[in-house]
């Protein structure tokens, strides 16, 4: 235990995966590759010369057809017990030699089940082949393993690589949403490359991550994207898996409750996903080819004035403004008269604009036009699969390209991957994988600050229509009433770049010594270089103030990972089945980041490329992180004729980022299962019930993801100066260390059941869940008169429940017509279990609230002209009323009472005030249901794929309407732009109920629950329509292509009125798009 801890406290042995070792490695695979080419010629040559007599032998002849009864090309026809045979030509058809005691023909094809034809007296067979069945004997990859699908006990859903739309998308988890039930994935920013919030049955971590464990081909994988360079460079977010090409992809795996995550122990809280890669099969060569063009279109909802109607409402809104300040009628009962008699500040009102100027004026600027364009998406894809028994192997390249809906924003990507697998013997085959990716980001700003700080999209909102893009001078004006606006098309000539190279390898080797069991050794290397040059030339706000200012940051990130398993497999007495693993597993995670900035340049030409150049003070700054896992696991099924399962996991987790006391974690699971369609009482029922299997998990995992040494102290390097004004550089302990931090622990119940119904006809899953996520890691903070104020502390539990349901149906299959769906529904709710010993609750909180609750006032309208609000006496007509449904308990002296708990008491009636006792739970954040269905039709040659996604009982608030909608003051007052629906207002001619004047934000009085919206909606994800030219059509060095008609994200149906119902996480973010492709598959 000694040598595990030193080994969690850096000296970790290093894993020797250098240039030269890849290197070599990969040479002695290409040698063995060509030895197993010249060993299969040999045999090849030796059976020509032993050929038996010519005249014992006999010729065969035929045609294969694929289930629609089309021709099909390139299948691999063998004498059983051969490696030697022929493939049919462009007509299906085949005529192979073979010994007269040869006793039958097996026909194979990638993606077809093989048959075998027995051989009888016919000279010609005509031979139907069926596209692979997806039975129970379908094997489902596991943490560090393989299962069949019938003997799955744990909530694992399975997606196959080609059941999605991967056409103009960069990370596969675009394709993923509403595929599985439970996984719930929101896309941050619709940026090329946008990032990803995704939960597996939601958050019940509060300051730790509840991003689930992606783990590739046996590699856990960190991110790795362009750094920041501050916030005047927001460049927003990158997806997680924007390295990797989707079409490489052969299937995913999201593993969702404990019993099946708790292998992965102390990184699996938040549920594991499993990418597993393409590797190559045995038959001839395949050469597949891909390339599509889309066509991307921005949801141009942002409706701003024109310059007209924004000088119309600048003097509306002055007016408006005015009068309220003035208290004019109906504010008071002062005339007009009266105030211009006697203006509050000896100001009286003025118009900005004539009616002449407004009448002439024109449509002015149109910044969002300017700064917009369409998008485009185009990629090229292509791939080499084959193999012998011996060596089986998968080449593949990818090149794409996307030119954002901003001006300025675009990804392109170019990704290797290779894959061998080596057999040298019945006993030990090695093999590696290799996944190469170099990644080009052209950012555009994205920043959600007002004013300087902003982001091209909400600067382009907000600036007024009557400011010229650029004078004839060659400059960028700016807002002469606000000058920290910057000018919208300025922001255009910032360069800021990125590039992130990484290369994940993976090397293995099996030896079989006995029957039954396996050694499996597993080395990866997981590294990466990434950087982002930024330059804020002087044509810009900020730049103009810096002289120009160029930064560079880079980090480099190296990840190592051993694993090694041994697995033994026995059946028993015929009807017992057991398997037995143990594992041991390192990995070591190294970040090394290094910054370097300055100012004040002669000229722009330089951009980043000569910092030393400017005459500012540079800025310079380096980080380093490392984070140590060492791991001790085992896993024993059992299955008594695959109708009584049980399995049962333990791991041990070691960790550097916590302190020696708690640095490590014991993970257990079991689950155990009853598939009760293989009961006698059941055979009666044998056509209608294929499978019922009841299924109880329970586990527990860790969740550790809190960053490096959470335990330790932090120490800051400021520099003060002395009176000489020379730097005194000193540190400081800016966090109190806490020895005792342990780990966040989930601990899951799971009830499930699988069935199969009807011959196959509906299948699917139910799953009901309690997880309770205990311990859990804190910023918490203390009392103190310095600067160490925070500790990482275990504190409170939260507890998650929900039920998730997957049905697939047949609803046609017939030779030239089938139909298929399948429907996904999900709910949950996170509540809080345990709240900290210290907690002091406000008025309205509850100690078991939803843990992302919503605490509202509930608001009752606008007050209207001549209207009295007595709980709100100091209301103005135009403001948001609040409803009074509750009061204080008051003492005699009318002070709030509490109880013993220090909780204020409240009376349950209304008590003529609006305080904090009025404010209720309104529910929570998350939504009540997640829901998927997904279509694929298929008619002869033509295949439709729809899949809709929605989700229902959220409320959110639209923050673009919310800034530039409801009030005209900023008009008024700064000259800033509006959305249309700033006519919606409040106004004494327009005395309305469903929005508030331009006044209301002088209301002492809160909002309320008045701007949240509906936010359920109902959204065409996704929509495919392809059609495969017919196979007579291409001669025998082809199999096949295909056309197809691709759109992504089509229309929303909802109530919600702003942008986005899914992304509108804050005001003006990157607009989402819709998507039309046209691709073209080619197979030889």
């Amino acid at each position: 235990m000694k040598k595990s801890n030193k080994l969690l406290h850096g000296s970790y042995p290093e894993l020797k995966l250098n240039f030269k070792t890849i290197i070599t490695l990969l040479f002695l695979s290409v040698t063995v590759f060509e030895a197993g080419a010249a060993t299969t010629s040999g045999n090849e040559s030796k059976e020509v010369v032993l050929k038996n007599d010519p005249e014992a032998d006999i010729t065969i002849k035929g045609v294969v057809l694929d289930e629609l009864g089309q021709p099909m090309i390139g299948v691999t026809v063998l004498p059983k017990g051969s490696a030697r045979g022929t493939t049919t030509d462009f007509d299906g058809t085949f005529s192979i030699t073979v010994s007269s005691n040869t006793q039958a023909l097996v026909f194979s094809y990638v993606g077809y089940d093989p048959i075998e034809v027995a051989i009888d007296n016919k000279a010609n067979y005509t031979v139907k082949m069926m596209p692979a069945s997806k039975s129970l004997n379908e094997v489902v990859i596991v943490g560090y393993g393989t299962q069949k699908k019938k003997n799955l006990l744990g909530a694992i859903s399975s997606i196959k690589g080609d059941n999605l739309t991967l056409s103009s998308a960069p990370s596969v988890l675009t394709a993923l949403e509403g595929k599985v039930a439970g996984l719930q994935i929101v896309q941050n920013s619709a940026q090329p490359g946008g990032g990803f919030n995704i939960q597996i049955r939601g958050a019940g971590s509060i300051n730790a991550s509840n991003q689930p464990l992606i783990v590739v081909d046996g590699f856990p994988i960190t991110d790795l994207g362009q750094p920041g360079t501050g916030n005047r460079y927001d460049g927003g977010t990158q997806g997680i898996l924007n390295s990797f090409n989707p079409n490489d992809i052969e299937s995913i795996e999201v593993l969702k409750d404990a019993s099946s995550t708790a292998i992965y122990g102390a990184r699996a809280a938040n549920g594991v996903i499993l990418i597993t890669t393409k590797k190559g099969k045995e038959g001839d060569v395949r050469v597949d080819y891909s390339g599509s063009y889309s066509y991307q279109k921005y949801n141009d909802n942002y409706d701003v004035l024109n310059l007209q109607e924004w000088m119309q409402l600048r003097n509306d809104a002055a007016k408006e403004n005015w009068e309220f300040i003035n208290k004019v009628y109906p504010y008071s009962p002062k005339t007009l008269e009266e105030a211009n008699a006697a203006p509050v500040n000896g100001i009286p009102f003025k118009r900005y604009y004539s009616d002449d100027q407004i009448r002439n004026a024109g449509k002015g600027t149109d910044w969002l036009g300017l700064v917009t364009r369409d998008g485009m998406v185009e990629q090229n894809n292509v791939s080499l699969r084959g193999g012998t028994k011996s060596t089986k192997y998968f080449l593949s390249g990818n090149m794409f390209n996307q030119e954002g809906v901003i001006k300025n924003s675009g990804l392109k990507r170019n990704t290797l991957h290779f894959s061998i697998d080596q057999k040298i013997n019945d006993y030990i085959t090695f093999g590696m994988n290799l996944t190469k990716s170099k990644i080009k980001n052209q950012n555009s700003q994205l920043g959600g600050d007002q004013f300087e700080n902003s982001g091209i999209i909400r600067s382009a909102i907000q600036q007024g229509p009557n400011i010229q893009a650029i004078d004839e001078f060659g400059n960028y004006p700016i807002n002469p009433d606000n000058a920290l606006e910057p000018n919208p098309y300025s922001l255009l000539t910032i360069s800021d770049e990125g590039v992130v190279e990484r290369t994940l390898t993976n090397f293995y080797a099996e030896i079989k010594p006995i029957e039954g069991l396996t050694a499996r050794f597993q080395a990866g290397f997981d590294g990466g270089n990434s950087s982002r040059s930024t330059y804020l030339p002087r044509t810009t706000l900020y730049g103009a103030l810096e002289n120009g200012k160029a930064s560079i940051s880079t980090q480099k990130k190296n990840d190592d990972l051993f694993d090694f398993t041994l697995n033994y497999t026995r059946k028993l007495l015929e009807d017992n089945t057991f398997s037995l693993m143990v594992g041991y597993s390192q990995q070591k995670y190294r970040s090394e980041g290094n910054s370097v900035g300055n100012s004040d340049f002669i000229t722009d030409s330089f951009l980043w490329n000569n910092i030393n150049a400017g005459g500012g003070t540079k800025v310079v700054g380096s980080s380093k992180s490392q984070n140590n896992f060492i791991s001790y696991f085992t896993r024993f099924n059992y299955s008594y004729k695959d109708k009584y399962i049980l399995t049962s996991t333990i791991r041990r987790d070691g960790a550097s980022v916590f302190a020696q006391n708690n640095k490590y974690g014991l993970f257990p699971s079991v689950a155990v299962g009853w598939d009760v369609s293989q009961e006698s009482f059941m055979k009666s029922l044998t056509g209608y019930v294929s499978q019922l299997k009841l299924r109880f998990g329970y586990g527990q995992t860790g969740n550790a993801e809190i960053g490096g040494n959470a335990f330790g102290a932090y120490y800051a390097q400021p520099a003060y100066l002395n009176p000489d004004e020379s730097p005194v550089i000193g540190v400081f302990p800016s966090r109190l260390e806490n020895p005792d931090l342990k780990w966040e622990t989930t601990t899951e119940k799971n009830i499930g059941l699988d069935f199969e119904l009807f011959n196959r006809k509906v299948s699917g899953s139910v799953e009901v869940y309690d997880r309770v996520v205990s311990n859990l890691l804190t910023l918490k903070p203390i009392n103190s008169y310095n600067e160490i104020n925070m500790v990482w502390a275990n504190i409170g539990k939260t507890q998650s429940k929900g039920v998730e349901v997957t049905v697939s149906t047949v609803n046609i299959d017939r030779p030239d017509f089938k139909w298929r769906s399948t429907f996904t529904y999900s709910q949950f709710k996170t509540n809080w279990k345990e709240r900290a010993p210290d907690w002091k609750p406000s008025v309205y909180e509850s100690y078991n609230d939803p843990v992302r609750a919503q605490y509202y006032q509930i608001s009752d309208g606008v007050m209207q002209i001549g209207e009295v609000v007595p709980a709100q006496p100091d209301l103005y007509p135009g403001q948001i009323k609040i409803k009074d449904v509750n009061g204080f308990v008051r003492d005699n002296a009318g002070n709030p009472v509490t109880d013993a708990n220090g909780v204020f008491l409240r009376t349950g009636a209304a008590d003529g005030k609006i305080d904090e006792a009025d404010t209720v739970l309104l529910g929570s954040s998350d939504p009540d249901f997640v829901a998927g269905l997904s279509n694929t039709i298929t008619y002869k040659n033509f295949q439709l794929n729809f899949q809709f996604n929605g989700m229902f009982g959220r409320k959110i608030i639209d923050q673009t309407d919310f800034a530039y909608g409801v009030t005209a003051v900023g008009v008024a007052q700064n000259g800033r732009n509006a959305l249309r629906s700033i006519y919606d207002r409040w106004t004494p001619d327009n005395p309305t109920n469903t929005r508030p004047g331009s006044n209301f934000g002088y209301s002492q009085y809160s909002s309320g629950d008045f701007f949240l919206q509906n936010a359920s909606f109902v959204r065409l994800q996704s929509v495919s329509l392809s059609y495969n030219l017919p196979k007579k059509w291409f001669g025998k060095y082809m199999q096949g292509a295909a056309i197809r008609l691709d759109g992504q994200n089509l229309f929303t149906i909802t109530k919600y009125n702003g942008i986005d119902p899914e992304t509108d996480a804050v005001a003006a973010a990157y607009p989402n798009v819709k998507t039309y492709t046209v691709g073209i598959d080619l197979k030889f």
